[in-house]
């Protein structure tokens, strides 16, 4: 065997424990944000807004930033999808919660490997791309889909500007925290690129 196919697989030896190592990071990670977004689920009014028969959460917006830049566009999503379906199922959120997590997951994580390609040094603002996801899709995915569950909405442009401000009450905190406390993990040496 020659020394360069040793080195060659000694180096993909490496990588696969590397990727590897990064997976689990992931999906511990994931799991952490699963168990946090059910806890704060937990109805408490000062937690979250009730409208239109949607229970809103700042705090999940939270999670959306910080999972979408942290780990990725996939764990996030999983994240999201987690959440979303625990609160339904438990009855401590609404069919409202899959568009509103998994739309604003989507973007966050979307906006950051933009940013992270382009402008590396600002991939942490891809927090406040949160509401662009959660109002713009997740409201009107939301709106288009009321009937579905029951509800049935005012189809007219006033119900859905209703939906995107009440989205956008919930959504605009909620990534403002996020883009915080990234800033603040950054400083303790925890960030996208460690875990990426």
């Amino acid at each position: 065997m020659s020394e360069n196919k040793i080195d060659r697989d000694i180096e993909d030896a490496s990588n696969n424990q590397v990727l590897q190592s990064n997976i689990t990071k992931k999906i511990a990670i994931a799991a952490i944000f699963i168990a946090l977004g059910l806890i704060i689920a937990i109805p408490n009014p000062f937690i979250y807004v009730q409208f239109i028969g949607a229970k809103i959460y700042p705090f999940a917006h939270l999670i959306n930033a910080i999972t979408g830049i942290l780990i990725g566009m996939l764990f996030s999503f999983i994240t999201g999808l987690g959440i979303a379906s625990l609160r339904f199922f438990l009855g401590l959120g609404s069919p409202f919660a899959f568009p509103g997590h998994l739309s604003g997951a989507f973007i966050v994580s979307l906006t950051a490997h933009y940013l992270e390609k382009k402008y590396p040094r600002k991939v942490d603002l891809a927090a406040l791309s949160e509401p662009i996801g959660t109002v713009f899709l997740g409201a009107t995915i939301a709106y288009l889909t009321a009937p579905i569950i029951g509800f049935t909405p005012d189809w007219n442009i006033l119900f859905l500007l209703g939906y995107w401000s009440s989205w956008a009450l919930s959504s605009i905190p909620g990534s403002i925290m996020g883009y915080i406390i990234l800033k603040i993990l950054r400083k303790s040496g925890i960030s996208r690129e460690d875990i990426i």
